[in-house]
């Protein structure tokens, strides 16, 4: 495609100079024919001139003998009858008895000048011609003509065309060359461009080129650039949520058919009277309630989580982090003791404020010390901060557990998504935990983040905007 483009510019471009060769050429004759019509005319008038003065003959052939010398051409002056009264033929010329066509005459002996080129009778060759009236007392008594071999006039306009065509084709040489220089400069990048977007529209995301100018065609390049990088971004994301949705789906088929499968075996062995004692009567009421609980926590954590993707916020209110983060500790300090957790609080000694939801915000810091406890080894150890930074409030949760890997990081806001598949049903959640507090900190306008180091623990940090009012989405 790149190289019939190329050929069919340097096509048009050779026939658009072959035209303008040809224009030229015919300007060229057209101004040679004009400037010696002009000149013999000019010769012409002067030997009019002089001739009216009435000078002895042999004066008059001196001068129009120079004259000869001067234009290299023959002279002749005849009456009004065509009868010559002089002729004087250009040097190394003979004395030629030529016949002009009279209307030829006629136009001269009714006051015009004429010019003329071509055969005319007692020449053997073409002859350019140009005659003037000669006039005495006023008077038309005949006619000036001026005559050359048109031979040497076609030889200077040949030599002219022939510079004309050399300066041609150099200029169809360089315009070539530059051609070529336009076409890897601008046309190129182009043909890479739409050969891009097909790429693209065939389903290559992605696809990258090559940018080596900031000019239009530059930024037109950088743009492609980044849509393609943008639609594969896109395409991958698509790509994991689909992936994400299959696994919701068994994820969520998982955590409900387990605990509905334990209600549904305890129900029955109790129904048919397999209990055979009292206590064994409470075991199997105890796993129904358990069971009940966490069928409950479920659906309670993904209607959560709807109400937080639907953007439904509770009444707000101004929420004093210190005291939220105490409470919050010392009601998790009793799960932490069973797991031998400790947990401490590194608190301002100023409280520090915040316009929020305060059931939302329990949650979130509920949510990240539970995560840091069940991921901490036994006798490690779970920290909570608070702090202030450029009008955000900083609360940051870190554990000393495994840590992440770093191809979970940016995984683990997912619904669902658990970073070790391996772990029994009751040693973590269904993996909505996570979901649920970036929906709740992103409603009240603030961000959260991670950071992990692989046997060094992982640290949770939410930034709430300070005393500020909270917009509902």
């Amino acid at each position: 495609m790149g190289t019939k483009l190329w050929l069919a510019i340097v096509s048009l471009l050779l026939v658009v100079f072959t035209f303008s060769l040809v224009v030229q050429a015919q300007q060229i004759k057209s101004f040679f024919y004009d400037q010696q019509a002009r000149f013999y005319i000019y010769e012409a008038e002067e030997i009019v001139t002089y001739f009216g003065k009435a000078a002895p003959y042999e004066v008059i052939n001196e001068r129009l003998l120079l004259h000869t010398r001067f234009l290299g051409a023959s002279i002749i002056i005849t009456d009004l009858k065509g009868k010559y009264l002089y002729h004087q033929p250009a040097p190394g010329r003979h004395k030629e008895q030529i016949n002009l066509e009279q209307s030829l005459l006629n136009q001269v002996f009714t006051g015009s000048n004429t010019v003329f080129s071509g055969r005319v009778s007692g020449v053997t060759e073409d002859v350019f011609l140009a005659a003037v009236p000669l006039k005495k007392e006023g008077k038309i008594s005949g006619a000036v003509i001026i005559y050359s071999p048109l031979s040497s006039l076609k030889q200077q306009i040949n030599k002219m065309s022939g510079i004309a065509i050399l300066a041609g084709l150099l200029g169809i040489i360089m315009t070539t060359f530059l051609s070529m220089f336009i076409f890897r400069k601008f046309i190129h990048p182009l043909i890479e461009m739409d050969k891009a977007a097909k790429a693209i529209a065939e389903g290559d995301f992605g696809k990258q080129l090559a940018v080596d100018s900031n000019d239009e065609v530059g930024r037109l390049a950088h743009s492609l650039n980044r849509m393609s990088a943008e639609l594969k971004e896109k395409i991958e994301a698509i790509e994991r949520l689909d992936r994400l949705r299959q696994e919701l789906l068994s994820d969520v088929s998982h955590e409900l058919r387990t605990p509905l499968t334990v209600i549904q075996g305890f129900a029955e062995a109790l129904h048919d009277d397999m209990v055979k004692s009292r206590e064994q009567e409470k075991f199997y009421l105890r796993n129904i309630v358990d069971e009940s609980g966490r069928l409950r926590d479920l659906v309670n954590d993904i209607l959560k989580l709807k109400s937080m993707e639907a953007g439904i916020v509770d009444e707000m209110e101004y929420v004093v982090l210190n005291k939220l983060i105490h409470i919050t500790a010392e009601r998790m300090k009793q799960i932490a003791v069973v797991r031998d957790i400790e947990i401490v609080t590194s608190l301002p000694a100023q409280g520090i404020t915040v316009l929020g939801n305060i059931d939302r915000l329990k949650q979130v810091l509920t949510n990240l010390l539970d995560n840091a406890i069940k991921h901490s080894n036994p006798g490690g150890t779970v920290t909570v901060e608070l702090g202030e930074q450029a009008g955000w409030a900083l609360l940051a949760v870190k554990d000393t557990g495994p840590g992440i890997p770093p191809e979970d990081l940016e995984n683990i806001w997912e619904r669902f998504y658990k970073t070790d598949k391996s772990r029994s049903r009751h040693g973590a959640g269904a993996g909505l935990g996570l979901a649920i507090v970036k929906k709740i900190v992103e409603v009240h306008q603030g961000r959260v983040e991670v950071a992990s180091e692989l046997g060094k623990g992982a640290v949770f940090t939410v930034y709430l905007p300070l005393n500020q009012e909270v917009e509902e989405e």
